[in-house]
């Protein structure tokens, strides 16, 4: 199956989440683990992947919860149709450089230690070596 991730979209009713009956042909690693506890929880969770309709989370879980997640639905769709503004446009265009640096590999890049970094790394290195050498000399 595959899925339009793409947030401007509008989902079709064609596009939501199927019943259960499809979660026995998924492997068992991708099953869902249903949660314990307030019944009105898990009925709220499923009205959120959209396998409930939502007067039926309404009557199990608290109105409370469904208009706080109806509200950020709402929010969320005017921030998805928000556009940057022309003159931020080109002040972000403006701010870039000309000609950009060269992408060094990893091996060239310049790589700078502190004394702090350059201590650690001595100490670990002494502890391997001591792990190792009881490791060889505890066998004899």
């Amino acid at each position: 199956m595959l899925d339009n991730l793409d947030p401007r979209e509008r989902r079709s009713e064609a596009d939501t989440p199927k019943s259960r009956e499809s979660s026995v042909a998924r492997p068992l690693s991708d099953r869902e683990v249903p949660l314990a506890g307030d019944p009105g929880t898990a009925t709220l969770n499923a009205w959120l992947d959209g396998e409930v309709p939502e007067s039926e989370a309404r009557t199990r879980a608290t109105a409370r919860d469904v208009e706080f997640w109806l509200r950020i639905e709402k929010e969320v769709e005017v921030r998805r149709e928000a556009k940057t503004p022309v003159h931020v446009y080109r002040q972000i265009m403006e701010a870039l450089p000309e000609d950009a640096p060269p992408a060094l590999p990893w091996f060239k890049r310049q790589v700078t230690v502190t004394p702090m970094v350059a201590m650690a790394a001595t100490a670990g290195a002494v502890a391997v070596g001591m792990a190792i050498g009881a490791a060889l000399t505890k066998g004899r």
